[in-house]
């Protein structure tokens, strides 16, 4: 029995040790890591990191779910001119889904309240709920952040403001007497205290998983490369389904945004998000919508070429490898294969952006081309 005793203890005493280790790796990549905010060892941050770690399943599904999203944002981000971590505040307030309400009324994958709809024109009802469109909320979402981080001057304040509003930060400035977050932070709500915590735990996972032996749980391809058509005309999301040849179910997951499945006319453009691969067989579509009616038969199905192994997991792909030459980039490669950059970042578990020459990289292609009848 006392060997026993002491077996456990010992393991009890290697196992403190290695969580020691464990934070001690982790205190010295969040002094290091490029943050908007103050990385210091928290432990309510390390605890949220050790929980996301642990998760291990859980947090590699939502990793893989970034590769829908995170390309969308992107676009944004470089237009708005704003640090790209900005993006991480959608996996800590919705877990990447973009069909999240919160008790508050909260909407969609940057949890926009309905006061946008006055705010910064979207358009919110029945029929359709911008809060829910990944390009128009993104737009509503980023310039709400400008905004507040033109009033503080302190990105750990316009994170805040923008979980709470600009009214309740004010009003803990007054009663703080300082615009110092530290300072600032006690007169917040309890939500808000958690906001930095949490943001800082988010983006040491996005940078560092890989140091953790996670690897990213990718969904089908069609979720992967996403592009948009902007459409003006009326349309329904099961003429998109039938003329791309996407099942309907997948276009209405792209597209929550439209709660009675269909486009309403809108002579500024509405978007539609769809696999990438079958954007140009639904703008020839609606392109020639004036001229004939809007029916499937001006279009074959998709046709597949057999000449290419498919994937077995996404039979409407396949796989190559290219050799990074000299002076390209990811930028003018994910052009180049009609793909996304951060794709291509997490096909090959790139940790930066810089390509080497003579590097391999594995590409994910379509086998299917739309075809005009």
């Amino acid at each position: 029995m006392k060997l026993a005793i002491l077996t456990i203890a010992s393991a009890l005493v290697v196992t403190a040790s290695l969580s020691a280790s464990d934070d001690s790796d982790i205190e010295s990549r969040l002094k290091t890591s490029n943050c908007l905010v103050a990385t210091h060892s928290d432990p309510s941050i390390l605890k949220r990191i050790h929980r996301l770690l642990d998760s291990k399943q859980e947090t590699e599904k939502l990793i893989g779910r970034s590769s829908t999203f995170f390309p969308i944002f992107d676009l944004q981000l470089k237009e708005y001119k704003l640090p790209e971590e900005l993006k991480y505040i959608t996996m800590f307030e919705t877990d990447l889904n973009n069909g999240d309400v919160s008790h508050s009324g909260a909407t969609g994958i940057w949890q926009l309240m309905r006061d946008v709809k006055e705010e910064f024109g979207l358009r919110v009802d029945n029929v359709v709920d911008e809060r829910y469109d990944l390009a128009r909320s993104t737009e509503a979402a980023l310039k709400d952040l400008k905004r507040m981080y033109e009033a503080t001057g302190s990105w750990e304040l316009a994170l805040a403001g923008y979980n709470c509003g600009m009214g309740r930060l004010n009003d803990a400035f007054k009663r703080s007497r300082s615009k110092d977050f530290e300072k600032v932070k006690k007169f917040l709500p309890e939500e808000t205290k958690n906001y930095i915590p949490k943001f800082v735990a988010f983006n040491y996972l996005m940078k560092n998983y890989r140091h953790h032996g996670l690897h990213p749980r990718l969904p089908i391809m069609d979720k992967q490369v996403v592009g948009s058509v902007k459409v003006y005309n009326y349309i329904t999301l099961q003429q998109v389904a039938d003329v791309t040849g996407i099942p309907f179910q997948l276009i209405k997951d792209l597209n929550p945004q439209y709660g009675e499945s269909y486009v309403p006319e809108n002579p500024k453009g509405s978007n539609i998000f769809l696999p990438r691969r079958v954007t140009n067989a639904l703008v020839e579509f609606v392109s020639h919508s004036d001229a004939q009616p809007l029916s499937p038969m001006n279009f074959s199905t998709i046709v597949i070429n057999e000449d290419i192994p498919a994937l077995k997991e996404d039979p409407d792909y396949f796989s190559t490898t290219y050799t990074v030459g000299e002076g390209e980039t990811l930028e003018a490669l994910s052009e180049l294969f009609n793909c996304n950059a951060y794709n291509i970042q997490m096909w090959n578990h790139l940790e930066g952006t810089t390509l080497t020459v003579g590097q391999e990289l594995t590409l994910y292609m379509p086998r299917v081309i739309p075809k005009k009848v």
